[in-house]
């Protein structure tokens, strides 16, 4: 009888005690934002290669890139200039040019020499073919004698007022020059020939010196006379004939 009154009086305590909460679960760390990359410290983690976009690219190449066109100069070669009638001598000539930077400006050179208004004076920019082929240079000829062979294309015969040029060139021009007299001869060139560039003294009469020179487009062969001379060309076989008068 006494046990079960004390199991109720217990039974009783219990009943009469409130209610206690349950302990709450320790909190875990959300997962990363698949989205932003961003977790839930804030912390943002460096994109390191194996995470990069492959099929994006590294170097953003710039929106407007300009490009310079290819430029192809246009070569000044030759002008010829006319004097009045009443000129008689050259003191200077004054060309102007243009700078890189694009300023003007000009250059004198003084000139001495008794000129022929009858023949127009000429300005030439000798501009050298560097693709050409420089061909073998033979002996420089003795003077005296009178056959001179600088190269096998232009061989040189004097006979008193005559002069038999031998080569397989053909003519484009001829132009007679003043004072000194001269007599410029200008051959053909094709565009990938050789280079030629001699001058030697003849020591004979009529005939002073030759000159040949390679230009861009043609070869250009240059007889000095001991004088003023009427002369006439005659084509050969394998040559042309220079005959004074």
């Amino acid at each position: 009888m006494k046990r079960l009154a004390l199991v109720i009086a217990l039974g009783l305590c219990a009943a009469a005690e409130p209610a206690r909460p349950l302990p709450t679960a320790p909190s875990t760390p959300s997962a990363p934002s698949a989205i932003s990359g961003t977790n839930a410290t804030g912390f943002t983690p460096p994109v390191t290669e194996s995470g990069r976009d492959p099929f994006s690219p590294v170097l953003v190449p710039k929106e407007s890139v300009m490009v310079s066109p290819t430029y192809k100069p246009n070569y000044f070669k030759e002008q010829n200039i006319t004097l009045p009638t009443t000129a008689r001598r050259i003191n200077k000539i004054t060309v102007g040019y243009q700078n890189i930077d694009g300023s003007m400006a000009e250059k004198s050179v003084i000139l001495d020499g008794d000129i022929d208004w009858h023949f127009p004076l000429r300005l030439v920019q000798d501009i050298q073919d560097f693709k050409a082929k420089e061909v073998i240079r033979r002996p420089d000829p003795t003077p005296g004698v009178e056959r001179f062979e600088p190269y096998t294309e232009f061989v040189f015969k004097f006979t008193s007022k005559k002069l038999f040029l031998q080569t397989p060139f053909l003519i484009r021009q001829d132009i007679p020059l003043g004072s000194p007299p001269k007599i410029v001869l200008d051959f053909v060139k094709d565009t990938y020939g050789s280079f030629y560039d001699k001058s030697f003294q003849t020591a004979l009469p009529y005939f002073k010196f030759v000159d040949i020179k390679t230009h861009e487009d043609f070869y250009r062969v240059t007889l000095t006379l001991d004088g003023k001379y009427q002369y006439q060309i005659s084509p050969e076989k394998d040559g042309f004939w220079v005959l004074l008068q």
